[in-house]
């Protein structure tokens, strides 16, 4: 096709950056992450700000949901550049699944508008909730579209687009909601902020998509083969997997805890959530000669286990430093919030074991075995939830915590086997 060679350069990798600028954007990132965080806190009461949070879980989880298997083929595409044997370029086949995730996305935020119109009339005890709520759901089809092109930055390494794109818009958003809100202001209002951040931050990831994955717009306008979509329905059980395992303990404790413990658990979260800010360019699995080529057997086990070495160094090293400062970082929040060591620390290893089989996992991308994946993320996602149901009613935001490591423990420790027994082959080949 025109234009595949042209958009076929190898997309500008993070070593164009000064590292300096690249060092400051993302501890900009990590600290509007928790001023904002910190803002919520103290703008709302623990129930309020457990409702605000729910809202969260309404959004992000329901984006995860509806990209995952198209979020899993692009992946896929980038990192196994299959251009060359597809004929669609990186940037065209994102602008065409960028459309695929804003349809789909935009068909569920209206069928859940239907049922909450329905649940306002036939239910009017619940319009206060609803009004809360209203503006997450409609923020579904902005964050289905920021997080997707976000997760193919990411892709192909260019962790600090993706950092900007998770950390920027959304966070700016609430801080100014609740800089320049009155004292009494109600709680839609800051829910109506991170609707405007989230189409914000959809903006923004078109720009940098664009800038990433240069492409000609009349070929990304064209609608996308029928084998690309049929390879994308082929990871839809996988892609629901790994979107279960990453909020299925967490929707689970949105609907069973109380607003106070789910206010402790994203306070956590969102705190633990800084490593991945860092981690990608720390562990040094930016640099793409790992998934060139096929490389020899052997070459290709040497080059992973330097690179899964690295991994687990870095990410060590600081997870270890967040782990000793847990004490000063929850102090900042106060009351209940500060008695939150446990759970941050969970969160923390989780974040641990997705930095050490960030290799393995890319790697498996690439030499993809549907069968063995599928296994896997099903087993990961079944221990999560049948532990995180058992014990939520008992333990809350921990039992929540223990679950999601559990998941990620699974899937990454397979990960790592699997890449280092596996005989490797390319999807198609």
């Amino acid at each position: 096709m025109t234009g595949v060679a042209a958009a076929e350069r190898p997309a500008k990798t993070a070593a164009e950056h000064s590292t300096t600028v690249e060092v400051v954007l993302r501890a900009v990132g990590a600290a509007l992450q928790i001023f904002a965080t910190l803002a919520v806190v103290r703008a709302l009461h623990p129930d309020a700000a457990g409702v605000y949070f729910r809202g969260f879980v309404i959004a992000l989880g329901m984006a995860a949901l509806l990209r995952a298997k198209y979020e899993i083929y692009m992946a896929n595409h980038i990192i196994g550049r299959r251009a060359s044997v597809t004929g669609v370029s990186d940037g065209v086949l994102l602008m065409q699944l960028g459309r695929r995730v804003l349809l789909r996305s935009s068909l569920a935020c209206g069928a859940l508008l239907v049922i909450t119109a329905d649940i306002d009339i036939q239910a009017p005890r619940f319009e206060p909730a609803l009004e809360t709520y209203l503006p997450f759901v409609l923020a579904i089809p902005c964050i289905s579209l920021s997080t997707f092109i976000g997760e193919a930055l990411r892709a192909a390494n260019r962790t600090l687009f993706g950092t900007i794109v998770a950390a920027y818009a959304i966070n700016i958003s609430i801080l100014l909601a609740i800089a320049l809100a009155p004292a009494d202001a109600s709680l839609p209002l800051y829910a109506w902020a991170f609707f405007g951040g989230s189409l914000l931050a959809a903006v923004l990831a078109v720009v940098l998509g664009r800038y990433a994955f240069p492409a000609d717009w009349k070929e990304g306008s064209r609608p996308i083969c029928r084998q690309a979509l049929q390879e994308a329905d082929e990871r839809e059980v996988i892609g629901l997997g790994r979107a279960a395992l990453l909020w299925g303990p967490v929707c689970l404790l949105a609907v069973s805890a109380t607003a106070v413990e789910m206010a402790q658990f994203a306070v956590a979260y969102r705190t633990a959530m800084v490593v991945d800010f860092f981690l990608p360019a720390l562990n040094l699995s930016g640099r793409p000669d790992l998934l060139r080529s096929i490389p020899p057997m052997a070459a290709s086990r040497s080059l992973l286990v330097s690179k899964l070495g690295g991994a687990f160094l870095y990410s060590s090293l600081f997870a270890g430093v967040l782990l000793a400062a847990a004490p000063l970082t929850l102090r900042i929040y106060g009351s209940p919030y500060s008695a939150l060591f446990a759970v941050y620390a969970l969160l923390l290893a989780m974040q641990w074991a997705n930095g050490v089989g960030r290799p393995a996992v890319r790697y498996a991308v690439v030499y993809w075995d549907a069968p063995r994946i599928r296994a896997a993320v099903s087993f990961g996602v079944l221990g999560a939830l049948v532990v995180c149901a058992s014990a939520i009613s008992s333990f809350g935001a921990l039992a929540a915590a223990f679950a999601t490591l559990i998941g990620a423990l699974v899937l990454n420790v397979w990960a790592i086997v699997s890449a280092l027994h596996a005989r490797p082959r390319l999807v198609g080949s």
